[in-house]
């Protein structure tokens, strides 16, 4: 009866992360470069099988199973948050200095906290010349920058930047726009400025497959507000059911003390 509470408890706390996920993804359902957010569960019993096989010691032992609940979240199913880095749709702006990238690749920017990496082109440039994002007034990363350190300084007055990236002004290259991509993306994560740093010793490489800009338009979130609130409703759906369940199992559970009590009197 108890595994059964237990099973219903995790269920329910699966439920509220991805409730919390679909929410933050309808919130920036108008930002640009957004990924959203899902949820991945695991039973438990897959979880025990798939620890057991990464043990440095014999499974199905004391020491196996210590090993396990400082390692793993014990509850019975585990949820783990991932990303969808599928593409967003493109939006035409006409603004010359908005750019976005069909293919895989992001853009690269200098933080105060180091290089950060987004699907966000909106671009302007501020006082001193430089080519910056437009949101955050971040630099944005020149191929230079990774050889002298020098940012993308713009000071004539025509400017093309090509499908490759190259800056011209005033008939002379200047500068690349800087891609980068990684061999594996869940070992990006999120900024608080929808962009994304890697973790887990993850290096930025040169993209692999062919990878264009396209000026004038903007790479939109990719959720979905209509498939994100029919998920809602599931996962609201869902949490009452397991919430009805408890209530269930904990009305039968008390019946049985209360019988065993007027047994023991």
């Amino acid at each position: 009866m108890f595994s059964g509470v237990y099973d219903a408890a995790g269920g329910m706390i699966i439920e509220m992360q991805r409730v919390n996920n679909i929410s933050n993804n309808i919130a920036n359902i108008d930002t640009p470069g957004f990924k959203k957010e899902r949820i991945n569960v695991k039973t438990w019993s897959k979880i025990w099988g798939e620890a057991n096989a990464r043990l440095p010691i014999p499974p199905d032992t004391k020491e196996a199973s210590d090993f396990i609940n400082e390692t793993v979240d014990s509850v019975p199913h585990l949820d783990k948050s991932y990303i969808d880095f599928s593409q967003g749709p493109l939006k035409h702006t006409g603004n010359n200095l908005d750019f976005a990238i069909s293919g895989k690749g992001f853009f690269v920017v200098l933080t105060p906290n180091g290089l950060r990496y987004t699907r966000n082109g909106q671009f302007d440039i501020n006082a001193n010349g430089i080519l910056v994002e437009r949101d955050t007034g971040y630099p944005v990363v020149g191929e230079n920058y990774y050889r002298t350190n020098k940012l993308i300084k713009i000071t004539g007055r025509h400017i093309t930047i090509r499908t490759d990236g190259t800056v011209i002004v005033d008939g002379s290259k200047v500068d690349k726009i800087a891609i980068r991509d990684f061999r594996n993306y869940s070992n990006l994560r999120k900024t608080q400025d929808t962009g994304f740093v890697p973790t887990n010793g993850e290096a930025p490489i040169l993209p692999t497959r062919t990878t264009y800009l396209k000026e004038g338009y903007v790479e939109l979130s990719n959720v979905s507000v209509v498939k994100e609130m029919v998920k809602l409703i599931e996962a609201q759906r869902n949490f009452e059911r397991y919430q009805r369940v408890i209530d269930s199992l904990g009305n039968e559970l008390l019946g049985e003390t209360v019988r065993n009590l007027s047994k023991v009197t």
